[in-house]
């Protein structure tokens, strides 16, 4: 799960979609500390939570998600920087990767399917 979809329920402090997709379908959410640092520092330099509640919120996503170090070896990503969401992916046998990054879904060469968090909420009805 990109950082940009956590962000777009965090921001709202409305996250309960996706935790309970989590949980009613015992969905494995893989990711690493450089995408809780991504969603660290959106919630904090955007204003939409402060470093205390930000903290809480990213020990929370620790305690229900699978924390990994992967090994950097992908590396033709549109965005160099979103290179890791693939070497976890594939790294980890990711079924699909959720994302809202508009070049990562057109992305031609991707290794792993990449579908849109609404597209996660639609085929995983709570």
């Amino acid at each position: 799960m990109d950082a940009n979809v956590w962000v777009r329920f965090l921001r709202n402090a409305h996250y309960n979609p996706i935790i309970n997709c989590m949980i009613s379908y015992d969905i494995e959410v893989v990711l690493n500390n450089y995408l809780l640092s991504e969603v660290f520092d959106a919630l904090v330099n955007n204003k939409w939570m402060s470093d205390k509640l930000a903290i809480v919120t990213i020990e929370t996503i620790k305690r229900i998600c699978t924390i990994v170090t992967e090994n950097a070896i992908y590396g033709i990503s549109p965005d160099p920087e979103d290179n890791y969401l693939f070497d976890l992916a594939v790294q980890n046998n990711c079924s699909f990767i959720v994302s809202n990054d508009i070049e990562l879904l057109n992305f031609k060469l991707k290794p792993v399917p990449i579908f849109t968090s609404n597209w996660f909420l639609k085929h995983f009805p709570v």
